[in-house]
């Protein structure tokens, strides 16, 4: 095997078994299932499909390159991956957008006594709590965000830095000229804030906006460039990513998947909703930023490799 062809195999396996990875954790926490590594203990189907899913993310990579795409080159993957983090990065901004606003929407509805006056108290209690919220307006909502990420392509972070500002605004506006405030507000801002400093993290990476001390690096030329930032995805950046995934997630009260699976709320009974889909955006954060290190990595093998 040759170094270009391990590379990547590499790049495509280590972003399937993030997926894998994703998949199995939401199958055996959310759905119950034994889990991968219970194969060793009790073999049964649903365990099996789960190794399984391991083994197509080490395997596939090895006939892509090999057998289906020989001439694939390491500026045709990483324009893939490229593309496949924008439409993540698209989804995440259409959800947090929408599911700001209706939360938003429901929960002062419901502070102001409408949703009780109007549908019962029945229907109050419903939309107060999460464990109907979440099913039932929050995950189709989710769902119609995939569909507005995939068809509107244009979608820039100045729109989300533009509705924190707003955010801000309608607080400043209702505070101190209507004297009217209600901790959804505050919540709305923090949610949309979230949102563009996580989502937009892989985006300054792309730009090479993130802060970097440099003693050296700028005299250096364009090849030692590269094989700095290749050496930096490879040993700084992408193990970075995977512990976030492996620390927070490796089981169901670690830190990422507690407040997931529970959909978990802000104490405040006045409050949104959406506090466990902030969890959330550290996922999309380390999933965005894991597969831009290895579009970095794929690059800046590409410019090593020329010079």
């Amino acid at each position: 095997m040759n170094t270009l062809n391990f590379a990547k195999i590499f790049s495509i396996a280590i972003v399937l078994f993030v997926f894998s990875f994703l998949i199995n954790n939401y199958l055996t926490f959310g759905g119950n299932w034994p889990g991968a590594l219970s194969i060793n203990k009790n073999i049964n189907i649903f365990s099996s499909i789960q190794i399984s899913l391991y083994f197509f993310a080490l395997l596939f990579p090895i006939f892509l390159v090999y057998f289906y795409k020989k001439d694939i080159s390491l500026t045709g993957i990483a324009d893939f991956f490229d593309n496949t983090n924008s439409y993540i990065i698209r989804f995440a901004f259409w959800a947090v957008f929408i599911i700001g606003i209706v939360d938003a929407i429901i929960s002062l509805l419901i502070i102001e006594g409408f949703i009780e006056h109007f549908f019962g108290k029945s229907w109050n209690v419903k939309l107060s709590n999460n464990s109907f919220r979440a099913p039932y307006v929050h995950f189709p909502l989710l769902f119609f965000a995939l569909i507005l990420g995939y068809f509107f392509k244009s979608l820039n972070f100045f729109w989300l830095a533009f509705l924190v500002v707003l955010a801000e605004f309608q607080i400043v506006l209702l505070r101190f000229v209507f004297s009217y405030e209600q901790t959804l507000m505050s919540d709305l801002v923090r949610f949309w804030y979230g949102g563009l400093f996580l989502f937009a993290s892989y985006y300054t990476l792309i730009k090479d906006g993130h802060v970097r001390v440099d003693v050296l690096y700028t005299n250096f030329t364009e090849k030692n460039k590269a094989k700095v930032n290749l050496f930096g995805s490879l040993i700084l950046g992408i193990p970075l990513c995977l512990t976030i995934f492996l620390k927070g997630m490796a089981c169901k009260q670690c830190v990422l998947n507690q407040p997931i699976m529970n959909f978990e709320t802000s104490q405040s009974t006045q409050g949104m909703n959406i506090k466990y889909l902030m969890a959330g955006f550290l996922i999309i954060f380390a999933l965005t930023m894991l597969i831009q290190f290895v579009v970095y990595f794929l690059r800046n093998l590409e410019i090593i490799k020329r010079k």
